[in-house]
């Protein structure tokens, strides 16, 4: 599953992975760049999905922060900083004033951050490969993992470019039914001579002319998930195009490129990363999960702590080198920031990389659902990396850009240095409570100790993998209560918080805490926020209870939920349960 927003942009386009939304912008049209130079119009995927993206690049352009002084081939970082985080794996420090930032206006984005109760997670500036900002906000925990969803694109795009250098792989216009051939069998009984045609290249390059992405959400990507061999489900997918010739966003090519790489490497995406992406930059912890076959999701869903998925940005800003040694060739960075298909004008898109396309050096963009993202300024040899649960970054644009304040070192300022770290060190820590009454628990109504600790089973199959939940109050505490639910691949219970605060969980989905608060907002309907944080899903559970069909236990016997998902996985999804026990 994948929805992003821009840093700054306001261009909507699919970067979707698994959505059923749909968008007003039905005739939006993309120029594609064909291998012969050839401009097609042909329809995007972008009328079905209502997401921004790093056309907000262009934007970064309008309001001028991207002028040519002080611009840097790739290759060229200061000595020194090379020396301390390519060799170490760490990050050295600088105050933004010493880089051309003013730390004031980094405090501003601060404030307007925690007064907005934006939940953004994690924000890093990287400017001439120091770190000069390093914000860590409530409720995520320094060092911790963070789903970077579609930014993943842009990683198993790196690793098919490893697979190249190293011999796995002999060129990008590799048939892909050479390549599996097992998996191409599938589609025998449905014979396309232009699947034969299909390249290693259409997948990187979203034109692998399937059925895929044409159509509101992508739906595809859900039907390969329940299928047995996800790769070989994909490419029996019926042909919509000649293969090259039109753009649609489908996940599920960058599913095949996952199984690509697992085929010709003998390892998966996230073991042949860590002997030869990870470990050369020194990023010790990542998680990636896996199809049944054991090849891990190439469109989404890998793990990386924010310090570690700038260092991505910061390897393509150096040509591919990391500590004087060669991680992916440096004719692969450029391929894979090279549009090779032109969403709409401004905006192109590379192997998996989203591109500005009006100045050279272009900016480039790893970019995933819900506001991660990683931007590299090559013309301020800057690398920017959000993390978050659903932020539009673009309202922290505006303090982005009056940062920015010169390619020299700004005199120092020691009263708004000590205002930032002030700033920081106050994200860190849970917002205050208000004394209004309006954050106090509320009594409970007569319902909560009918249904406390009751079992409602979930008649319905749903997208969340949701089986059940309960909710347990306490006479003794009425702050705080707790919930289980059977959700996705396991069952969680979690402290929530009724007094407007949420309450942080030991563990959840991947092993990540969740935070959860709720409110009783009338005497029979229960509102559970459970924010999963790290793993980006922040849902709000609306929880109707009734009474059943007469007979013992029949008070507060159903419960009727509506189901919303802060960044835009679902909207209003409907469910029903039944008391068991």
């Amino acid at each position: 599953m994948d929805r992003t927003t821009s840093i700054i942009g306001t261009l909507p386009i699919s970067l979707s992975d698994d959505r059923d939304d749909d968008d007003d912008d039905e005739g939006e049209m993309a120029m594609m760049t064909t291998a012969g130079g050839e401009r097609r119009s042909n329809s995007v995927a972008s009328r079905r999905h209502p997401f921004v993206i790093p056309a907000a690049l262009v934007v970064f352009v309008a309001l001028g922060i991207l002028g040519a002084a002080g611009a840097r081939a790739a290759g060229s970082a200061p000595p020194q900083a090379v020396a301390d985080v390519e060799k170490t794996g760490v990050w050295p420090t600088a105050t933004p004033e010493s880089q051309g930032l003013d730390s004031g206006v980094l405090a501003d984005m601060l404030e307007h951050v925690r007064a907005g109760e934006l939940p953004l997670h994690s924000v890093l500036i990287i400017r001439r490969g120091r770190l000069v900002l390093d914000a860590t906000l409530y409720p995520f925990e320094p060092d911790r993992l963070h789903d970077i969803a579609s930014a993943t694109k842009s990683v198993t795009s790196l690793l098919v470019g490893i697979a190249l250098d190293k011999g796995s792989l002999t060129s990008v216009h590799q048939r892909v039914s050479e390549v599996l051939p097992r998996e191409a069998s599938a589609a025998s009984a449905n014979p396309d001579p232009r699947r034969e045609r299909l390249t290693i290249e259409h997948l990187l390059t979203m034109t692998s002319g399937w059925h895929c992405g044409v159509e509101p959400g992508e739906r595809e990507l859900a039907a390969m998930r329940k299928s047995v061999d996800w790769a070989a489900f994909a490419l029996a997918l019926p042909m919509w195009a000649e293969p090259g010739s039109k753009y649609a966003y489908c996940s599920v090519n960058n599913h095949v490129l996952s199984a690509i790489i697992s085929a010709r490497t003998g390892q998966n995406a996230l073991a042949f990363a860590r002997a030869h992406l990870f470990e050369p930059l020194g990023i010790k912890k990542s998680a990636w999960p896996a199809d049944p076959k054991g090849r891990t999701h190439g469109w989404g869903d890998l793990q990386l702590r924010p310090h570690d998925f700038a260092k991505l940005g910061y390897l393509y800003l150096n040509g591919g080198r990391w500590n004087g040694k060669r991680v992916v060739s440096e004719d692969w960075v450029r391929q894979s920031i090279t549009p090779h298909v032109t969403i709409r004008d401004g905006v192109g898109y590379g192997y998996s990389w989203w591109i500005n396309t009006t100045r050279k050096p272009a900016v480039y963009e790893m970019v995933g659902r819900g506001g991660q993202r990683v931007a590299v300024l090559p013309d301020k040899d800057l690398v920017v990396a959000f993390n978050s649960g659903g932020v539009n970054t673009d309202d922290l644009a505006p303090f982005l850009f009056r940062a920015i304040k010169s390619d020299t070192p700004l005199p120092e300022n020691a009263e708004q240095t000590a205002r930032l770290r002030q700033r920081l060190a106050e994200a860190r820590q849970p917002p205050p409570q208000a004394s209004s009454s309006a954050t106090n628990a509320k009594p409970l109504p007569e319902i909560a100790r009918t249904i406390s600790g009751a079992r409602y089973v979930i008649a319905e199959a749903n997208p969340l993998n949701l089986g059940h939940v309960s909710l347990t109050f306490s006479a003794r505490n009425d702050t705080e209560a707790h919930a289980t639910l059977q959700l996705f691949d396991g069952e969680f219970t979690v402290p929530v918080g009724l007094d407007g605060r949420p309450r942080l969980s030991s563990t959840g989905p991947s092993g990540h805490p969740i935070a959860a608060k709720g409110e009783w907002i009338s005497p029979r309907e229960f509102v559970l926020d459970l924010d999963t944080i790290a793993n980006i899903n922040h849902f709000v559970i609306r929880m109707q209870f009734a009474d059943g069909q007469g007979g013992q236990g029949s008070q507060g016997g159903q419960v009727q939920l509506r189901i919303d998902e802060k960044t835009g996985e679902l909207k209003d999804l409907p469910l029903s349960g039944r008391r068991s026990r």
